[in-house]
C-alpha cells in the first residue's frame, strides 16, 4: 500500500528548510523529540537544505515514531492506498501503458535531407499522400535507382556547404571554422523558417563581418540561397511523411504477444510432433535437434537472435533495422519465443498421441476411416488433455514473459511498445522506484492470469468430459 522499494530510507536524508521546519518541527509537541530532531539533522544554510547524520537503528527508528506522530511521510514511503488500482483502471497512468493513436514521423525538417529512401516506403508514406505539386517537388529533389530513391547531389546539404568550406579566405585563415560553423547553421534555421529578410540580413552581416574577394562573395550568395531553397522542401517533407499508427502500449502488447505466441507455439509443436509420430527415419535425433533450443538458457537464445538482428541479418539482407523497426519488433519476439518454447509442447503432444490406444486406430482402418476422418474424430479428442495443458502453460508463460524481452530489448521497448506487462512492472518497482504502483499491477496480472487461465481450463475440461 506504500511506495516503499525496501531501499529508500523511511527517515529522510536530506528535507527542504521549510518543508522540514513547516511540517515537522511546528507540528511536534514535545520539545525532547524536538530537540532530538535538531540533534540529527544539521542545516545547511547555502543547500536551504537539513540533512541527516549517519546514525544507526535506534534513533532511526525513533525518527519514524515522530514522523508518524505528526503525520508526515516521505514520498516514497507515502500510503498510496486504493489509489493505484484507480489510476491503472481509469487511465491516468503513463502513456505507454495503454494502446493509443501516435503520429509517427519519419523525418525531421531540422536533419539534413535523407540520402536514400526504399521506393516502397517513399510510393506509400510520401508519394501516396503527396499533392501534384509535392510529388513534382520530391521528384525534382530524388531520382529512382534499381528501389531506391536517391538524393541529386545539387541537393545534398553537404555539398552544398562544401563550397563555402572550400573558399580561399577559409584555406589562408582570414575565415575561422566558428564563423562559417556557426553562419551555415544560423542559415539552415533561417530556411525552415521561410524568412526571407533574415536570410538577407544574415548574408550581409557575414561578408562585413569578413573580407571576401568578389567571386567568394559570388559563391556565399549562391550557397545561401541553395540553402535557404532547400529549406522548404525540407519542411514539405516532414509534414507529409508521417503516418497515423497505434501503439500497443504495455498492455497492448503483452496480449498480442501472448495470443500469437500461444498460437505459433502450440500449432507449431503440434505439426512437429505428428510428423516426428510417423516411421520418419532418424526421428529420435530429430526430437532431440527441436527439443534443443528449449535446452538452452533464454538469455543465450536472446543474445543469439540479437546478435542475427543487429549484425547478420542487416548485412545478408541489406535492411538496417529490425529490432528497432516498431512494424517488425513485435513479431520478432514471438518468432524467438515459438522457436524456443515449441520443442518442449512438442514432447507433451507427443506423449499424447502415442497414448491413443493403437486398436482404436486399427479399428478405424478396418472401417476404412480416412487420413483426416482419423485425424478429426480420434487424435484430436484423444489428446484433448494435452492440448489442455500446453494451452494452460504457453498462455500462463506469455502473460508473464520477462527474461527474453528484457535481453533482447530492454528499456528501449518503450519507445518499439514490446514492453509486456512484467517487465513493465520491474521498471516501475526498480528503476521509477514506484513500489505501490509495481505491486498493484502485479496483483491486477495475478488476477487477470488466474482468469483467462481457469476459464480456458473450465472450457477444455468439458470438453474432455463430452468426449
Amino acid at each position: 500500500m506504500t511506495n516503499w522499494d525496501g531501499l529508500t530510507p523511511k527517515s529522510p536524508i536530506s528535507l527542504d528548510k521549510t518543508e522540514f521546519e513547516t511540517n515537522i518541527l511546528d507540528k511536534i509537541k514535545k520539545q525532547s523529540d524536538k530537540d532530538f530532531l535538531l540533534s540529527v539533522y544539521t542545516l545547511d544554510e547555502n543547500a536551504h537544505t537539513y540533512s541527516r547524520l549517519n546514525i544507526g537503528g535506534i534513533e532511526r527508528n525513533k525518527i519514524e515514531r515522530i514522523l508518524k506522530s505528526v503525520k508526515y511521510s516521505p514520498e516514497k514511503n507515502s500510503f498510496v492506498g486504493l489509489k493505484n488500482y484507480k489510476d491503472i483502471l481509469s487511465g491516468k497512468v503513463k502513456d505507454t501503458f495503454y494502446p493509443r493513436k501516435n503520429t509517427e514521423i519519419y523525418y525531421n525538417a531540422s536533419s539534413s535531407l535523407p540520402l536514400r529512401i526504399e521506393e516502397k516506403k517513399a510510393t506509400k508514406q510520401i508519394l501516396k499522400k503527396a499533392s501534384d505539386e509535392e510529388k513534382a517537388l520530391f521528384l525534382l529533389h530524388y531520382e529512382l535507382e534499381d528501389t531506391f530513391y536517391i538524393l541529386k547531389n545539387e541537393y545534398n546539404t553537404f555539398y552544398i556547404e562544401e563550397k563555402i568550406w572550400s573558399l580561399p579566405e577559409y584555406s589562408l585563415g582570414s575565415v575561422s571554422d566558428s564563423d562559417i560553423d556557426v553562419y551555415l547553421r544560423k542559415i539552415n534555421d533561417i530556411s525552415l523558417a521561410e524568412d526571407n529578410k533574415a536570410k538577407e540580413n544574415s548574408v550581409d552581416a557575414f561578408l562585413k563581418a569578413n573580407l571576401f574577394s568578389q567571386a567568394s562573395e559570388t559563391i556565399i550568395h549562391e550557397t545561401t540561397d541553395e540553402i535557404f531553397n532547400l529549406g522548404t522542401f525540407r519542411n514539405i517533407l516532414s509534414t507529409i511523411w508521417t503516418a497515423d499508427k497505434i501503439q500497443l502500449g504495455v498492455v497492448g502488447f503483452t496480449f498480442f504477444f501472448a495470443l500469437f505466441s500461444v498460437i505459433g507455439i502450440n500449432v507449431l509443436a503440434f505439426l512437429l510432433a505428428l510428423v516426428l509420430d510417423s516411421d520418419l527415419p532418424g526421428q529420435k535425433i530429430f526430437r532431440t535437434i527441436f527439443f534443443l533450443p528449449n535446452v538452452l538458457s533464454m538469455i543465450i537464445v536472446a543474445l543469439i537472435w540479437k546478435m542475427l538482428f543487429y549484425q547478420i541479418l542487416p548485412a545478408i539482407s541489406g535492411i538496417d533495422l529490425w529490432l528497432s523497426d516498431a512494424s517488425k519488433a513485435p513479431w520478432l519476439l514471438i518468432l524467438v519465443a515459438t522457436w524456443q518454447g515449441c520443442g518442449y509442447y512438442m514432447i507433451v503432444y507427443l506423449a499424447g498421441l502415442q497414448n491413443i490406444p493403437t486398436d482404436v486406430i486399427e479399428a478405424s482402418l478396418i472401417d476404412g476411416a480416412s487420413g483426416f476422418q482419423r485425424f478429426r474424430f480420434i487424435t484430436i479428442p484423444l489428446i484433448i488433455p494435452a492440448i489442455t495443458i500446453s494451452l494452460f502453460l504457453t498462455i500462463a508463460n506469455a502473460l508473464k514473459s520477462f527474461d527474453l524481452i528484457y535481453a533482447m530489448v530492454g528499456p528501449s521497448g518503450y519507445a518499439t511498445s514490446t514492453v509486456p506487462f512484467v517487465l513493465d512492472i520491474y521498471y516501475e518497482a526498480f528503476s521509477h522506484k514506484l513500489a505501490g504502483m509495481a505491486t498493484s499491477k502485479a496483483l491486477l496480472l495475478f488476477l487477470i492470469i488466474l482468469l483467462i487461465t481457469g476459464l480456458q481450463l473450465q472450457v477444455m475440461k468439458k470438453r474432455e468430459v463430452e468426449q
